[in-house]
């Protein structure tokens, strides 16, 4: 009757269990000539001279403490004696380079803090980068999110800015022929689930960082270990920081959204929209993209959505940490709970937006079919290129409504930048964001209340001295304190990293 496998189950970094596979299959040949060494025995270190003949004259392993520790004494003595443990410090890059490597498989999973140093520096044995250069990767393609606004900020402070490949996959071939001195990743683009990306980048000498413009928790639920924390962290959202830090996070500063001066370029208004003059415009999707997909499995309760809407017709923001707290979830990382908390803020923000938009007057809507069936009878003009015709809109419109979506709690949007940058006139919720502005440019222009929208749209509809001399002050503000260029050089100082000189 054949042996039936070993399949102990530990708890791994995270906290999480995981039951260990067993047999040859459960580890990973990463190439190499010479005597065996095994990262991780798995949970059958007798058999591996039965699974691996090379292995039965003898090998060298490194072993994490916590599963030896974990499986107990019977698995220590089931270890050959004429196996040789090293220790990290021993796996020199000419050890892995005279030795085949043999990798449990489920080592990332169960403690990829310890295990993701040990792979990188084993792939660094073979890729040899070259001298770090001024030049920072941006991962993503071109619809990858604020690329063109970074690539144009980075290369303003002395850098050459690169994207490249957004699959982690492609890193070691990219660091064969290149070692950049900053990787920055938009909403961890470009770094997966178990940090192989991260590690690999850090062992090279590469400095991480990552901006989380979208909810940081949103974000991290897609990520199974703990290497995010050692990141030079951003968030667009302030409010995000402290619960950052207290899972570990050791570097986490605020860097809101900015302005693109290019943005502002002249041009025509595309003909396909027809005339703006006059109108209230609302620019943006009825619901983000896979909003279905992201947010399936998560349920939020009838009565506390009904108690949500009656703040919102009060002027309260129940946002994303009061559905957090709302709903008692004890911790927003590992795993998705945080996206129950993401979808009563989103289900709020729609509820917020249609109170906003049904009491909007003269409004006009540039954005897709969704609204037809949210506002019936509503004003719906075609989508528009963001960067060819939206700031030529914006100027054109009498003014522009920005409703805040409840995930980002005090996060601001583009539009908080790219209106007055355009040269529109932006009518804002009285987002606690807004705070990084002068409060009397944000006091003029802010509603609390949907019922407040019709009088302060009816303040500044048509010309007069005040709007304009609110609109020149905001584009002051704006180019003297909050370009893109200005966060890029707050990114550079967070890193270390000091602007080249010419």
């Amino acid at each position: 009757m054949p042996r039936r496998p070993r399949r102990p189950c530990l708890t791994a970094e995270t906290g999480r269990s995981l039951t260990l596979d067993s047999g040859p299959d459960a580890f990973d040949v990463l190439g190499g000539e010479g005597p065996p060494l095994f990262l991780g025995l798995g949970p059958e270190p007798a058999a591996l001279s039965l699974w691996f003949p090379a292995a039965a004259t003898g090998a060298e392993f490194v072993e994490w403490p916590e599963t030896e520790a974990s499986l107990g004494p019977d698995f220590t003595s089931a270890i050959p004696r004429n196996f040789q443990r090293l220790t990290p410090d021993e796996l020199t890059p000419e050890r892995f380079r005279t030795r085949r490597v043999l990798a449990f498989r489920q080592n990332m999973r169960l403690a990829p803090s310890f295990w993701g140093p040990i792979l990188a520096r084993r792939g660094l044995a073979f890729l040899a980068p070259p001298p770090a250069r001024p030049v920072v990767w941006l991962p993503g393609d071109e619809h990858g999110l604020l690329l063109r606004e970074l690539e144009a900020a980075f290369a303003a402070q002395g850098l050459t800015a690169r994207r490249v490949p957004g699959d982690p996959a492609a890193l070691p071939g990219l660091l064969r022929e290149e070692r950049p001195l900053l990787f920055f990743s938009v909403n961890f683009r470009g770094l997966d689930a178990h940090g192989e990306a991260f590690h690999l980048l850090d062992q090279a000498g590469v400095r991480v960082a990552a901006w989380c413009v979208d909810n940081p928790f949103h974000v991290v639920s897609a990520i199974k270990a703990r290497f995010w924390t050692r990141l030079r962290l951003f968030v667009t959202d302030r409010w995000f920081m402290e619960p950052l830090r207290r899972l570990g996070a050791e570097r986490v500063e605020h860097l809101p959204l900015a302005l693109d001066p290019a943005f502002a370029a002249p041009g025509p208004l595309p003909k396909r929209l027809g005339p703006l003059a006059g109108r209230l415009l609302f620019v943006g999707r009825s619901a983000f993209p896979d909003r279905a997909g992201f947010f399936a499995g998560a349920r939020v309760p009838g009565d506390i959505l009904a108690e949500a809407r009656d703040l919102l017709a009060a002027g309260k923001r129940p946002d994303f940490g009061w559905w957090a707290g709302r709903l008692g979830i004890a911790a927003l990382w590992p795993g998705n709970e945080a996206r129950r908390a993401g979808l009563g803020a989103d289900e709020s923000g729609r509820i917020w937006r249609s109170l906003c938009l049904g009491r909007a007057p003269e409004l006009t809507i540039i954005g897709d079919d969704g609204w037809r069936g949210l506002l019936p009878g509503a004003d719906l003009r075609p989508p528009v290129d963001y960067y060819g015709g939206l700031a030529a809109a914006y100027r054109e419109a009498a003014c522009c409504l920005n409703v805040t979506n409840m995930v980002l709690p005090s996060g601001l949007t583009q539009r908080h930048f790219d209106v007055w940058g355009a040269g529109g006139f932006l009518l804002s919720d009285a987002n606690p964001g807004l705070d990084i502005f002068p409060a009397d440019l944000t006091r003029p222009v802010t509603f609390q209340r949907a019922e407040g929208i019709p009088e302060l749209f009816k303040r500044f509809a048509d010309d007069s001295p005040e709007k304009r001399d609110l609109a020149r002050a905001w584009r002051t503000e704006l180019l003297t304190r909050h370009t893109y260029g200005h966060r890029v050089a707050q990114v550079l100082a967070a890193a270390d990293l000091e602007r080249p000189r010419p």
